[in-house]
């Protein structure tokens, strides 16, 4: 059994500032430096967040936007070797806006900009017929623990069949959010006095033979 704050409902759209994106550990970055190609670098950061650069060494660079990591970096160049440094950060690969479906659903799927449970699930071929419709479930990092090795979840449990009705709101996803799409035979339970979502398998009783 699993226990995890839960919401009945889809979750909150992010705001715009979660829609930018922030390196992550994994992501792909190519920095170059204006003017000091042996300065310049592709690479990837590390699972701390930290990105070496050749002849400086290793700079935090985690759950920084582009625009922060650049400013980061012209710092310590400027501290240290540079006078006024102009740096470029590019993301080539992400590895933290993907999303993760489980269940009876497989897979990873890569998000961009503003992607919906409703996209998200159709672009991987449906729900299938002994998926539970009513009750998806989208697992999120919460707001003060998403940057963090290991952030705690909260659960949303959202009826999809609703969505492709039109009488609920299609939420939006974000980066490394799971969707789990329990099987028909699976029981969801939420006690709102705990604030906990369970869930567990019911156990088939063979029924007694009457001679």
């Amino acid at each position: 059994m699993e226990t995890v704050p839960v919401t009945i409902g889809p979750p909150p759209d992010p705001s715009l500032e979660d829609l930018v994106y922030r390196i992550g550990p994994y992501d792909r970055l190519q920095v170059e430096v204006f003017g000091v190609e042996e300065m310049s670098s592709t690479g990837r950061v590390n699972f701390q967040g930290f990105y070496t650069m050749p002849l400086v060494g290793s700079i935090s660079l985690n759950g920084l936007t582009t625009d922060e990591a650049e400013a980061e970096i012209e710092r310590v160049l400027g501290s240290r070797y540079l006078r006024n440094p102009s740096v470029t950060v590019y993301v080539e690969d992400t590895a933290n806006m993907n999303i993760t479906l489980s269940g009876k659903m497989n897979g990873s799927r890569q998000i961009t900009g503003r992607t919906t449970l409703g996209q998200v699930l159709a672009a991987s071929g449906g729900v299938p017929p002994v998926g539970k419709k009513r009750q998806v479930v989208i697992f999120r990092a919460t707001d003060e623990t998403r940057q963090t090795a290991n952030p705690s979840l909260h659960a949303y449990v959202v009826d999809y069949q609703a969505i492709l009705e039109g009488k609920l709101r299609d939420p939006l996803l974000v980066g490394n959010d799971r969707v789990y799409v329990p099987p028909s035979a699976l029981a969801i339970f939420f006690d709102p006095w705990l604030g906990v979502f369970k869930t567990y398998t019911p156990v088939e009783i063979d029924k007694p033979t009457i001679f």
